[in-house]
């Protein structure tokens, strides 16, 4: 078998497409129907959300914007895929036509270079198509468009040559260039070429393309997946990319008769393990790094889980489409069943100490906290950074990524100041440099202190990211989520010398409404937020300094972006002061449903010295009185 499916099954998940994904069968049929008129929206740039005319014949060099990935994506030709999907709901014979023209169109404007320079071929060429990127996620766009339409009396004989032909060119190629197997371009690269030795298995080298393609996939699990399972990016987006492109070829190999190994399979298990724990209740998932606020582990879940055969994965993620196009109907509505007859299992609190990620999960809460290092390119300024879901509603949250295109909107999407943590001088921890590049020295974090228990769970991490400044400062952080009690401490200390500017955010939704407290009082700061009708968060505020800081707490404009190229105004709330020297911040936050709590909790003390670096609160709920106490050695509590 050269393929995932048959020419059978693959016209029956055409026919299951349209039934059970109506919107994206259409979705699929508009591409088409664009695609026969040379106009293209091309996902991930700038440009998404509308449709580009790219001239006749196309100009595949053609960029209406600044940004460089509309060039890169469009290259990839995943529309083709769009083409051959709408060919089989429809036997459509223009969309046949419509993939012959631009496959040859293509070759004839973009044939393989010679003598490419080697870093130009690997990772930051000038825009073009044969970066290797490209190469290797074009020819699975061509393979897979190709056996979709595959029954068309359109497939000729002679455009079979051609085709078997530019495959050709492109295995050579990805063969000639070693782009490095520490980041995930490499995996794509490789899966291109992997599914062209098992595509076109009778040619005189489909062997060594597919040990070649076999072996750097090995290399780039040793150089990219650490222990915790953790992709070397330590990116939400391009951990559960990777999942698929490590996956789709384990599968592919299987189902062909050329099965890898499974040390492989345990290394895809371990990627599994931490894609599910960043799975909120909501089935969203953390953005951390450069993702999309919207982004989701739970179909990558299930399709990890369809490919290992694990009814555990497939249970606890969501059934979706690229299941159904790499697995047939049939096996599409197995799964479908285990997923419905599935109890899933009580959330648990898992870390990942070696990575530096901690997650908090129970009944009412989801708590993700960074104390990860930067993890490349894609990684953004967020030391210490934490996202917060309360009984499904995200109370504080990563703001995505927007876009790649390097300005103001990059360097604000990939800042300090865009994410829950502190900021020193309005300066990133990190030196920005450019969209794809970090400054050094890099901003290391510490994991001091990892406890947890049935009461609550508590981190305690720093990091030296502001040690570079001439009057340096580092940043620790303690976190206690009180699971019991609905409540929330963040004490930050700030070691330092001389005198500096220091703002605490806390990035809120969009539909969020701050209410700074203007009470009198000074020595106990509050305010209030509404995230709905019935859901509040009450914040409280302490500072202690070296002379006394003059903190205050204000609301400020902020931006979120869901998906790529689309942003959200949102408000930020900002702790601002100048401080000299040593200061600690504490800050309680106490979430309540309105709709089932008529006395929302109350601080009645908060106590917090930079000397000794101890903090002491008091609240009274409705189960009561709780006396805490946390130094740098204990966490001691009462209740009364």
């Amino acid at each position: 078998m050269n393929y995932y499916l048959t020419n059978q099954e693959l016209v029956d998940a055409g026919k299951h497409y349209l039934q059970e994904y109506p919107e994206l069968a259409e979705a699929s049929i508009e591409k088409a129907e664009q695609a026969c008129k040379n106009m293209f929206r091309v996902p991930y740039t700038m440009d998404m959300d509308h449709w580009v005319y790219m001239g006749d014949p196309i100009d595949w060099l053609y960029n209406p914007s600044n940004d460089l990935e509309f060039t890169w994506v469009l290259n990839r030709h995943w529309y083709m895929l769009d083409l051959g999907r709408a060919y089989l709901m429809t036997l459509k014979e223009e969309y046949v036509h419509t993939f012959i023209k631009h496959l040859r169109g293509w070759r004839l404007q973009n044939p393989v270079p010679n003598n490419l320079p080697y870093d130009k071929a690997t990772f930051f060429q000038q825009p073009g198509p044969w970066r290797l990127l490209e190469v290797g996620l074009r020819v699975q766009s061509w393979i897979s468009a190709f056996k979709y339409m595959e029954g068309s009396p359109v497939i000729s004989d002679s455009f079979r040559e051609e085709f078997l032909l530019a495959l050709v060119e492109h295995a050579n190629y990805l063969t000639s260039y070693l782009g490095s197997t520490e980041i995930n371009h490499a995996i794509m690269h490789m899966q291109g070429l992997f599914i062209i030795s098992v595509f076109y298995h009778d040619h005189p080298r489909a062997a060594f393309w597919r040990q070649f393609a076999t072996e750097r996939l090995e290399l780039c699990m040793v150089h990219q997946i650490g222990p915790d399972g953790v992709q070397c990016e330590l990116t939400t987006h391009y951990h559960n990319g990777s999942i698929e492109m490590f996956g789709a070829p384990y599968l592919l190999g299987k189902v062909s008769g050329y099965p890898m190994s499974e040390w492989y399979a345990n290394n895809l298990r371990r990627m599994g393990a931490f894609t599910h724990a960043l799975i909120r209740p909501d089935h969203g998932s953390t953005a951390a790094g450069d993702s999309d606020l919207l982004s989701s582990g739970t179909e990558r879940l299930a399709l990890l889980g369809a490919i290992l055969e694990d009814e555990q994965f497939i249970s606890m993620g969501e059934i979706s489409a690229e299941i159904l196009w790499m697995f047939g109907s049939e096996m599409y509505e197995t799964f479908k069943k285990q997923q419905q007859s599935f109890n899933p299992p009580l959330p648990t609190t898992v870390s990942f100490p070696q990575t530096g990620f901690y997650v908090t999960k129970d009944e009412q809460n989801y708590l993700f906290f960074d104390a990860a290092s930067m993890g490349g390119a894609h990684g953004h300024a967020d030391a210490l950074n934490l996202e917060w879901m309360w009984k499904r509603n995200l109370l504080f949250l990563d703001p995505g990524r927007y876009t790649y295109e390097e300005g103001e909107w990059r360097r604000y999407f990939k800042s300090t100041r865009a994410h829950n943590t502190v900021t020193v001088d309005g300066l990133d921890q990190t030196p920005y440099v450019s969209s794809q590049e970090w400054g050094t020295p890099l901003a290391e974090c510490v994991t001091n202190r990892w406890i947890t228990g049935e009461e609550y769970d508590f981190i305690d991490a720093s990091h030296n990211g502001y040690m570079r400044l001439d009057a340096p400062v580092l940043h620790r952080r303690w976190l206690l989520l009180w699971k019991k009690s609905s409540l929330m401490i963040i004490v930050d200390w700030l070691d330092a010398e001389g005198v500096h500017d220091i703002e605490q955010r806390f990035q809120l939704p969009p539909s969020a409404n701050v209410r700074i407290s203007d009470e009198g009082n000074t020595d106990i700061l509050k305010s209030t937020i509404d995230y709905s009708s019935t859901i509040q968060l009450q914040m409280h505020w302490k500072t202690s300094s070296d002379p006394t800081c003059d903190f205050a707490i204000v609301s400020e404009k902020g931006w979120v972006s869901e998906v790529y190229g689309v942003k959200k105004e949102t408000s930020t709330i900002v702790g601002k002061g100048t401080m000299t020297g040593k200061m600690g911040i504490v800050t309680v936050c106490t979430p309540v449903d309105l709709e089932e709590e008529t006395v929302p909790p109350l601080i009645t003390r908060l106590d917090i010295d930079h000397i000794r670096q101890d903090v002491s609160i008091s609240t009274t709920d409705k189960d009561g009185s709780l006396d805490i106490y946390l130094d740098c050695n204990e966490i001691n509590w009462i209740r009364r």
